[in-house]
């Protein structure tokens, strides 16, 4: 059924239409779609009686994409109803991502709604074996469908286009333009009148969004539930409630890529008898698992193939050197460290792959590949040259090392000592220049900083993990997380022990033994910077033994050891003082003035944290200035006052916020919370705690997150809830024994024993009171001693015992005095008063409730204040 042109033919008197003849290809062309194949004959024909459809067979079951598939048929039925312009869809997504199945499967929804015609052109950006069709071609296949004899069809492109705007300018028709490759193959082919245009292409048409605002849809790979649906309905098998771990452990190794879904489902569906586990089992043990993710000649691995095939030369050696990274994301700075090239040029690479879907950008200007084209493109690597592979690698380790030390630069706090000239920051360091950018640089980082650190080097001898380490050291106390913190050290330990490097590995004991203290595991805090002193002794480095030293104190006063931690701090600050270190003289002074605020000495407590709030300030160090503000606030909290306390602590909250302190943060937040519950400001409390509760737990600090559970479960007690209250409670007092924290188990004991009492249930909070005081008294707590003597009191008055209760609040008052704590001082004073109201105590009782309320007045207690005023007004005068 061939025919062959002549010279006549689509000519008039033997000319040619313009400048192109007419080809066999063109005349005798064949529409491939699902396999089924449309032939145009050079017969001459009239008009179809019936419109156009050559719509490809619909996927049976079509699974998923629903929010996209509604949100497209109700837009065109929007326009069709309204009788408007339609705007062309413009449809892209990564290889195998279902763009094709997509627009097919809605194209039949909507066929009804196009009367006039519904049209399908593969137009073969990405097929094997076949080169992207000319506009001019697909013209003439969309004329010839329409019915247009091929001698009718002009020659040119412009004339085709012509022509085919007229035949469809009063139609309303469907238009597919499958596999489309860019604005110029697609612009001839768009039809006037109310036609829908449905493109798809791997490509993003950027130019196609500028020239014609098309309605642009991405998809995405499918979501968990869409994806395990999909793979069922392929499979054609129920899945079992024993298989759900298995088939989302699939579905991730597939990426919830729809094509990988659909080829692994196929092998299933074929042989039914086969586990899911045999499935899974043979994906773990491939060394790639592209190569099992095919039926027959369709691959996942060659739909990424066709879109690598397509890149430049230097496109490609790009792509394989992308996939060698070991982190989820990369910028062009870290691209152009890999690739050896200037930022610029892999500026102009990354948004290459992006057009071609090859990368995502779920920021601007960072890109992310998706798990298997980051497979395929190890792949393609691994035809690289093992050198050409490791020499990329040590250019990414070592630019990373540079620009964390940058970053670093910025957020060590100052020493007061004159600054090294600063050499000229490199061309292929991104902009860090101060400590926002820096904070902001690590933030985006962090993932991808790991994720190198934990990726062998070819040459640990270069050191670049322990320099990593000790450049990322300020971000991560302050930000965490310290778990990943915690492995990060301990191999870069490791490595500088390896390579003989006693420096590196003390600097990093150091840090792992801060970060060890912060979780919680104080045994292990204190063998690994005892290990860190050692070495800095040995070597003769006197500064890293004084941060040893200072660190060592700060843990042993939070271990109950305050004889300990006064030699530690004090020889630290001796040196200090000696080697004129002003930074680690106001370290030191801190640790003093909050291991004297732990033990009750408040006084003196306040005259060392000035002390070394003065140094803060003169040295312009904000993070000093804030953790001494913060710790002032909490000696108010304990001897001044509420109102004093929580406007200094909202002064050290608002530093740590600009500083991007977390950990700063979620402690200033568990004071105010603290405070605001005592004067009676619950919401507020309650908000600040809850969000504390979030810092520490994110952060995995195990003190503060018990500090803002024991607190939440006063705020709850005080509006009556009283069921969340003793959860809260529980949790609080199972984590301070899970860390062995004795202070913060008292606490928590002591207050669930009041919310007992409310309960009615006093012979349990009489043994939660006592154990409660036993704790306290192990760990030479006064104030705490006294605030559970006076809820002792508070127990013996709800049960009718006054004149033991009286003997309570009096020794709870002493211990008050002692401390110059005056809410202690004021509860003693409350429960002394209403005693002796009890014991017919005369003129006693009501002095010693207006000493209570004075006290309650002066410190912001409003509600305990105003309960002893109704008190007084009810007394005998």
């Amino acid at each position: 059924m061939g025919w062959t042109p002549t010279a006549d033919d689509g000519a008039t008197g033997g000319a040619p239409h313009g400048d192109r003849q007419l080809h066999a290809h063109e005349s005798q062309h064949v529409y491939q779609s699902a396999g089924n194949q449309i032939f145009c004959n050079h017969q001459p024909a009239p008009a179809p009686a019936t419109p156009c459809n050559i719509l490809p067979r619909d996927t049976a079951g079509f699974t998923g994409r629903t929010r996209e598939l509604r949100a497209l048929l109700d837009n065109v039925a929007r326009s069709v109803e309204n009788r408007t312009i339609i705007p062309v869809y413009a449809i892209d997504g990564m290889p195998g991502v279902g763009k094709t199945a997509f627009a097919v499967h809605a194209g039949h929804k909507l066929q009804d709604q196009f009367p006039h015609g519904q049209f399908f052109v593969n137009l073969h950006a990405h097929s094997l074996g076949q080169s992207p069709v000319d506009p001019a071609d697909a013209l003439f296949q969309l004329l010839s469908a329409d019915g247009v004899r091929p001698t009718e069809i002009p020659g040119a492109l412009e004339d085709r286009a012509t022509l085919w705007r007229k035949r469809m300018a009063h139609s309303r028709a469907l238009v597919i333009l499958d596999n489309a490759a860019s604005r110029k193959q697609v612009e001839p082919l768009l039809p006037a009148g109310r036609s829908l245009v449905v493109i798809t292409s791997r490509s993003r048409l950027a130019g196609l969004v500028a020239q014609q605002a098309p309605v642009n849809l991405t998809l995405e790979t499918l979501p968990s539930e869409e994806a395990t649906a999909l793979f069922a309905t392929m499979a054609d098998r129920r899945l079992a409630p024993a298989e759900i771990g298995a088939i989302e452990e699939l579905m991730r190794a597939c990426g919830h890529l729809p094509l990988a879904i659909c080829l692994l489902a196929t092998r299933l569906r074929l042989e039914p008898r086969w586990p899911l586990s045999g499935l899974l089992r043979e994906l773990r043990q491939a060394k790639h698992r592209l190569s099992r993710m095919k039926a027959e000649d369709v691959t996942v691995e060659a739909a990424f193939g066709l879109s690598y095939r397509q890149l430049t030369p230097a496109q490609r050696r790009f792509f394989r050197r992308l996939g060698l990274h070991p982190g989820p994301d990369v910028d062009r700075y870290a691209a152009a460290a890999l690739a050896g090239s200037s930022p610029e040029q892999a500026g102009r690479c990354l948004e290459a792959l992006y057009h071609q879907h090859l990368l995502d950008q779920p920021a601007l200007g960072r890109y992310r590949m998706h798990d298997l084209i980051r497979e395929y493109a190890v792949m393609r690597a691994e035809s690289d040259a093992v050198r050409k592979r490791e020499g990329a690698v040590i250019r990414l380790l070592d630019y990373y090392r540079r620009a964390a030390e940058a970053a670093g630069s910025h957020l060590s706090r100052p020493t007061g000592r004159p600054p090294c000239p600063l050499v000229e920051a490199s061309g292929d360091l991104p902009p860090i220049h101060n400590r926002q950018q820096a904070m902001g640089w690590m933030k985006d980082e962090q993932a991808n900083l790991f994720a190198c650190a934990s990726a062998s080097p070819s040459r640990p001898e270069d050191g670049v993990l322990p320099a990593l380490a000790a450049a990322l050291a300020p971000y991560l106390r302050m930000a965490g997380p310290w778990d990943l913190a915690i492995a990060l050290h301990e191999a870069a330990a490791a490595t500088a022990e390896a390579t003989g490097d006693p420096r590196r590995q003390a600097d990093a004991l150091r840090e792992l033994g801060v970060l060890r203290r912060q979780v919680g595991q104080y045994p292990a805090a204190e063998r690994t910077l005892r290990q860190a002193l050692e070495l800095y002794e040995r070597i003769g480095h006197r500064h890293g033994a004084a941060d040893a030293r200072t660190e060592l104190g700060g843990l042993r006063w939070r271990s109950g050891d305050h004889r300990e931690a006064a030699v530690d701090l004090q020889a630290a600050l001796d040196i200090y003082e000696d080697l004129d270190l002003p930074l680690g003289q106001a370290r030191a002074l801190h640790e003093m003035g909050t291991s004297l605020m732990a033990v009750g000495a408040y006084a003196e407590a306040v005259r060392i944290s000035e002390r070394a709030l003065r140094i803060s300030e003169e040295l312009g160090d904000r993070q000093g200035a804030a953790e001494t503000l913060h710790q002032i606030a909490g000696l108010q909290h304990l001897t001044v006052g509420y109102p004093p306390a929580i406007d200094m602590q909202e002064r050290a909250l608002a530093i740590y916020r600009e500083l991007g302190d977390r950990l700063g943060e979620g402690k200033a937040l568990g004071y105010l919370g603290a405070a605001r519950c005592y004067t009676g400001d619950h919401d507020a409390s309650r908000d600040a705690l809850t969000l504390a509760l979030t810092i520490h737990r994110e952060l995995g600090y195990g003190r503060g997150e018990g500090h803002a559970l024991n607190y939440l479960a006063l705020v709850h007690r005080d509006c009556g809830r009283y069921p969340l209250a003793r959860q809260l409670l529980t949790d609080a007092l199972g984590l301070y024994r899970e860390l062995g924290y004795l202070q913060g188990q008292a606490d928590v004991l002591n207050h669930l024993g009041v919310l007992e009492r409310l309960t009615g249930d006093h012979q349990a909070a009489a043994e939660s009171h006592v154990r409660a005081l036993d704790l306290f008294r192990q760990c030479s707590d006064a104030l705490g001693q006294s605030e559970v003597l006076a809820n002792i009191g508070e127990l013996l008055l709800a049960q009718d015992r006054p004149e033991q209760a009286l003997e309570r609040f009096r020794h709870a008052l002493a211990l008050a005095l002692r401390v110059h704590n005056p809410h202690a001082e004021a509860d003693a004073l409350s429960g002394a008063g209403r005693c002796a109201l009890r014991l017919n105590g005369g003129d006693v009782a009501p002095e010693l409730l207006r000493q209570a309320q004075e006290i309650y007045q002066r410190i912001g207690v409003a509600k305990a204040a105003k309960a002893i005023a109704e008190l007084l007004n009810e007394c005998p005068r």
